[in-house]
């Protein structure tokens, strides 16, 4: 199961979960009914200390010691996605016809199965060592570079490993949530992951520039990146503030961290 279709399964059962819990809120009806000898009681006033042990023990509960500074990282993601990411990717998608934008993206996903070979070795994952191997000579060789997905078609899935979900199968928790500027939603454990992904892909890149000759790795590396950052905001269809519910920073909390929990348990 891909991140993106693990996260739009966990919005969709928890959107309606929230949609409850804030009608939970609204003030009994007997609360609002005039006093008189014949109203009985049917419920009680709600404690504050029970209100938070209920917050403590839901199901929709995620740890966010920081969420008030997460919550402004969040802000100027969006502000940053509106201003500049989109309108980039949009000038992309304006220029470049759809089976280039789809050559990119299966060229950078056939550089990206060299991690995915690596954490599913570090995972212990024979199966899944087997299909990345194939799927890399298979789109390598076949697939001209990689400009062609030709292993999906052949019934070789993709398996979207990264280091954090390595550290996941190796016990390391999740710790708190985490708001990355630029990257979105993370936490203590995938943003570790990351940045030991990013430390791969660098020396991935730097090996494979001086394979191809490249002698200012400097240019090529910031090439590589924003490339990288536009392919995959142009793959990504979540956009800020569209979900029409004021609860959209709870609800991606949620859907990711259950994502991410459903991806290590695969």
């Amino acid at each position: 199961m891909s991140a993106l279709n693990c996260i739009r399964m966990v919005f969709a059962l928890a959107l309606p979960l929230f949609l409850c819990a804030c009608a939970g809120k609204k003030t009994a009806p007997e609360y609002a009914l005039p006093e008189s000898g014949f109203r009985t009681p049917v419920s009680r006033a709600v404690q504050d200390r029970d209100v938070r042990k209920a917050e403590r023990e839901s199901m929709l509960t995620v740890y966010d010691p920081a969420e008030r500074a997460n919550r402004l990282v969040y802000n100027f993601n969006a502000r940053f996605d509106r201003a500049v990411l989109l309108p980039v990717v949009a000038g992309y998608q304006f220029v470049f016809p759809a089976p280039v934008r789809t050559g990119v993206s299966n060229f950078i996903g056939n550089l990206n199965e060299v991690p995915r070979l690596a954490n599913s070795a570090m995972q212990g994952s024979q199966t899944k060592v087997n299909l990345t191997v194939i799927r890399l000579f298979t789109n390598t060789v076949f697939g001209l570079g990689g400009l062609f997905d030709v292993a999906t078609g052949l019934g070789f899935e993709r398996q979207n490993e990264d280091f954090g979900q390595t550290l996941g199968v190796w016990g390391v928790p999740e710790g708190p949530y985490i708001v990355l500027p630029f990257y979105g939603p993370s936490n203590g454990r995938d943003t570790l992951g990351t940045a030991g992904d990013m430390v791969f892909s660098y020396y991935q890149m730097e090996y494979l520039f001086d394979l191809a000759g490249v002698s200012d790795h400097a240019t090529a590396g910031y090439v590589n990146t924003g490339v990288r950052a536009v392919d995959t905001r142009a793959d990504t269809p979540f956009r800020y503030y569209s979900t029409d519910t004021p609860f959209e920073y709870d609800i991606l909390r949620f859907a990711y961290s259950k994502a991410r929990f459903l991806q290590i348990m695969e």
